[in-house]
């Protein structure tokens, strides 16, 4: 299998999909074209095919690991970038639905318990399965409700248009401005699916001015901690990238805080990204050393923008703001590039 130098993760890659084939996550061509992808660390391309990656869905994980599935057979397996290595998994009863959203979770990166969790982004359900020893994916809906400022009902969707992150077993989502919702995996109901809460959240120091009414947010597990990350944009324009503000959760106060920061660590690089017009948001934390990048940085995809998806590079050190457009003269994808790294285990 011809795979990526080792040292060009984490990279970009920038896929057109399958043609004839609809998929807005990764799909891999069916003729001998090679995905293109961008290494931020050599600031060059590369056109490495992913043979195993042929022929299959596959849905980018914040973990570094590649869920995959083959729509014929529905087989699926966990896939290392940097190494080819395989997990299999349990094949689908059908195929996952045509927007989703994928995480790992587990109470550590080493856990022999953690679990796969794909997220429909457009029903309000989701599956799940154990790495190790599952034997079949478990299908769980839910029914969240949320009240606006009017006190008016409102439904409410755990991934589409959130942020979402996998800490200590947990999955966390935007739920509403003061609140974190919490799923629950490792803790079920009397119906056997996974309790869903919430979390009261401080925000006194998060500033969400509403003379900036356009910003993407993001939430970022990093070492077994919470972040939060917000991207203004100026105005209305989603292809202006403005700038943003980071923020941790401190779990220890009452109620629980976002806490601003003025860096993310000299070790920590941020990578954002996500679906088309900001549908899924996608946020990873990555070595410095490990990727050989400057640490205290975040790497940002405009997913948000509908013609040219630039990137966008905060040095939180150095307080600037670089903007590099990669693929600005290649196709446009059927979803913006994803983040491709070394895995976390």
């Amino acid at each position: 299998m011809d795979l990526s130098p080792l040292s060009a993760l984490p990279f970009l890659l920038h896929d057109v999909g399958a043609r004839g084939y609809c998929n807005v996550a990764t799909a891999v061509d069916d003729n001998d074209d090679p995905q293109t992808q961008f290494s931020v660390v050599t600031q060059s391309f590369l056109t490495t095919t992913m043979d195993v990656l042929r022929d299959h869905r596959c849905f980018e994980t914040p973990q570094g690991w590649i869920l995959s599935l083959h729509p014929a057979s529905l087989r699926t397996f966990l896939w290392r970038p940097e190494d080819g290595k395989m997990i299999h998994l349990p094949a689908m009863e059908k195929d996952f639905p045509r927007s989703c959203k994928c995480l790992i979770s587990g109470k550590a990166r080493d856990d022999p318990d953690r679990v796969v969790v794909v997220l429909d982004l457009d029903e309000e359900e989701y599956w799940l399965c154990r790495v190790r020893g599952g034997k079949r994916w478990e299908r769980h809906g839910y029914a969240i409700t949320v009240y606006n400022a009017y006190g008016e009902p409102r439904d409410k969707h755990i991934a589409r248009l959130n942020g979402v992150a996998a800490v200590g077993g947990k999955l966390y989502y935007e739920h509403s401005g003061r609140e974190l919702g919490v799923v629950e995996l490792d803790n079920r109901d009397g119906d056997g699916e996974p309790c869903l809460t919430c979390v009261r959240v401080d925000m006194a120091e998060v500033d969400l001015p509403d003379e900036r009414p356009l910003r993407s947010s993001y939430l970022v597990e990093s070492r077994g901690e919470l972040y939060l990350v917000v991207v203004f944009f100026h105005g209305f324009d989603a292809h202006s990238v403005d700038e943003l503000a980071v923020y941790r959760m401190d779990f220890a106060s009452l109620p629980a805080a976002w806490r601003r920061v003025g860096g993310i660590g000299g070790d920590r690089v941020f990578l954002l990204g996500g679906d088309s017009s900001g549908w899924s948001c996608f946020g990873a934390s990555c070595s410095a050393v490990e990727h050989r990048l400057r640490g205290n940085t975040i790497y940002l995809v405009n997913h948000v923008a509908i013609e040219e998806n630039a990137l966008h590079v905060f040095d939180m050190g150095r307080g600037t703001h670089v903007v590099q457009r990669p693929f600005h003269d290649f196709p446009r994808p059927l979803r913006p590039p994803f983040w491709m790294m070394l895995t976390d285990s």
